[in-house]
């Protein structure tokens, strides 16, 4: 059996105890914008004028660009907090494959997950966050015409499904981590996160859909 490693163990410190609450802090964060960020994208399920009425409120009251700054801002903490425990060469990224075939864990396939889906949702949110940011505010049309052309439909259908994983498998993993699940409730609470997966999905692929088929005229 091969014993080389991802990185040599060392001592934690008081730094990474406080790195890991920054981290979970703001995936926390991050999660529930992503969430509410969904419910107000769904609106357009109920007519463009939906989306749009809910918009307007939001822009007359700042809150989509002061909202969108600061969630750059907790995006960028995030991921820079969170990068340090990826394995970005190539030789890491191998002995972190190998062990997880090895081992056939399904937490450490689960780590596996959340670093490739935190790899495509790295580029897609800096994307979306930029050109969100400089077409406020949110309108059903202009959504529509941007999952309409360019393929940004396969994008999101990409996308949508590594959120949900990404956002599931973060706050499953927190849960083990700081006790929150434990091997009583891990069964119960893995049952109520699947469900939660599903049900983001559904609404989300709904609302791409929605924007798909909006007329453009």
């Amino acid at each position: 059996m091969e014993t080389d490693c991802i990185a040599p163990a060392r001592p934690r410190s008081r730094a990474d105890g406080w790195l890991d609450w920054v981290q979970m802090a703001t995936g926390a964060a991050l999660a529930l914008f992503a969430c509410m960020h969904m419910i107000f994208l769904s609106s357009v399920l109920f007519g463009p004028g939906a989306l749009n009425g809910l918009s307007g409120v939001m822009d007359a009251l700042h809150l989509e660009t002061v909202g969108g700054v600061l969630i750059a801002i907790v995006f960028c903490v995030h991921a820079t907090v969170a990068a340090r425990k990826i394995p970005f060469k190539a030789a890491q990224a191998a002995t972190a494959w190998r062990h997880a075939r090895l081992l056939h864990h399904p937490e450490t396939w689960a780590w596996v997950a959340q670093v490739v889906t935190a790899f495509i949702l790295a580029v897609f949110i800096t994307i979306h966050i930029w050109t969100g940011l400089t077409d406020l505010p949110v309108q059903a049309l202009k959504s529509a015409v941007r999952v309409q052309h360019g393929g940004w439909f396969g994008v999101f259908l990409l996308v949508l499904p590594a959120l949900a994983l990404h956002l599931v498998i973060g706050a499953w993993r927190a849960g083990v981590k700081w006790g929150l699940i434990t091997r009583e409730n891990r069964a119960d609470i893995t049952r109520k996160g699947l469900y939660l997966l599903g049900g983001f999905l559904c609404l989300s692929l709904l609302t791409l859909l929605r924007f798909r088929l909006l007329p453009l005229e």
